[in-house]
C-alpha cells in the first residue's frame, strides 16, 4: 500500500518497486476545492477524483484512491501499465483548473469556496 504525501507533507509509496519502477519518481499534481461539507479533490495526472466533507477528508481519500490505483497498476504486466500511468484529466478539466488559478491571482473569488493546489510524490 502507498502511504501519502502532499506538498511535502507525505508521499505515495509503491508496494513492489520491481513491478512499478516507472512510477518510482513521479510527482502528481492535485487540486481540491470546496467548503465544508462539500469538497472535491482531483489528481490532474491520473484523472482520479474524490468527494468529502472537508479538505482533510478529500486529501486523505485522494491519497488512498491514488495508492489503490497505483498498487493495481503495479500488478499488471509491463505492456499494460503505460496507458494507465499516462491518463491526465480531460482538457476541459485542465482549462477549468487554469481559469480558477488565474482568477485567484487577481484576488479572492468569494462565495466561501476554498481552493488548494498540492502535489503528491510517488516514492519507492
Amino acid at each position: 500500500m502507498f502511504p501519502l504525501a502532499a506538498s511535502g507533507l507525505s508521499s505515495v509509496r509503491i508496494g513492489d518497486v520491481r513491478k512499478a519502477s516507472e512510477l518510482a519518481s513521479r510527482t502528481l499534481r492535485c487540486y481540491a476545492e470546496g467548503r465544508d461539507p462539500e469538497w472535491e479533490a482531483i489528481c490532474l495526472d491520473l484523472d482520479i477524483a474524490v468527494q468529502g466533507g472537508s479538505f482533510e477528508a478529500v486529501f486523505a481519500a485522494l491519497g488512498e484512491a491514488i495508492s489503490l490505483y497505483l498498487d493495481t497498476v503495479a500488478d499488471l504486466p509491463p505492456h499494460a501499465r503505460y496507458s494507465l500511468l499516462d491518463r491526465p484529466v480531460p482538457l476541459s478539466v485542465r482549462l477549468r483548473f487554469l481559469t480558477r488559478a488565474l482568477r485567484e491571482l487577481c484576488g479572492p473569488s468569494g462565495g466561501g469556496r476554498q481552493r488548494h493546489e498540492f502535489t503528491m510524490a510517488v516514492s519507492a
